[in-house]
């Protein structure tokens, strides 16, 4: 079984994701923690991010590993757990650089699939997983939020994680992402066919994963 879910950032993908795989007794497959690990490799090696080639190489040669635990992903970078070194907002701000190409973007699509083959039924979120990265997955959603909802939901991360951040420039840094994601030329946020949209805007993280999953178990009983 494998399920995507796609949406933009601050949706709510990432968590209802776990919490699926969790109600499923399925692996989580944090798609996203790749871009974010290899923007982490470039950043500690003081790549020119604009230099896609540069990327893609490292990219390649990176040791990346996904392990699933039960309170989400370990993520090993060369050796060193960078599970949480990968979610400041400096890598998030930065992995735009990464998304963007498409020449990085197929080394890590088949690293995806590679890990996903490896796993078998999983559960997996992004922003082209279900139109590009699993196409014929056997259940496919689309999380939504408005971008003030979603902005707020980032200031609480990023208030968790120790970095206190302005509204109005994360709902800039929002706006702006959605704008990016949705029109880069390779695997653009998009929803994909025969999708299922949840709008999490004004519902909690329980109501939208009891949702899912009653829509999963109709489909695959």
């Amino acid at each position: 079984m494998i399920i995507t879910i796609d949406g933009p950032a601050g949706s709510g993908k990432s968590t209802v994701a776990r919490e699926l795989a969790k109600a499923l007794g399925i692996a989580f497959l944090d798609t996203g923690a790749t871009y974010r690990a290899v923007t982490l490799a470039a950043l500690r090696r003081n790549l020119d991010m604009t230099d896609e080639h540069a990327l893609a190489d490292l990219a390649a040669a990176v040791d990346l590993t996904l392990t699933p635990t039960d309170d989400g992903t370990r993520v090993t970078l060369d050796g060193d757990d960078v599970s949480r070194d990968i979610r400041t907002a400096r890598v998030s701000e930065q992995s735009y650089y990464v998304a963007r190409s498409g020449i990085i973007r197929a080394v890590l699509v088949t690293l995806q699939r590679r890990l996903g083959d490896a796993l078998g039924s999983f559960v997996t979120e992004g922003r082209d997983q279900g139109s590009v990265v699993f196409p014929h997955a056997t259940v496919k959603f689309y999380l939504d939020a408005s971008p003030e909802i979603r902005a707020r939901r980032r200031l609480a991360d990023l208030a968790a994680a120790g970095e206190p951040a302005d509204y109005d420039a994360v709902l800039a840094a929002i706006t702006q992402r959605d704008t990016r994601d949705r029109t880069r030329p390779d695997g653009p946020l998009v929803k994909p066919d025969h999708a299922v949209v949840v709008d999490t805007s004004n519902q909690t993280i329980q109501q939208v994963t009891v949702t899912m999953l009653e829509h999963v178990r109709s489909l695959t009983r």
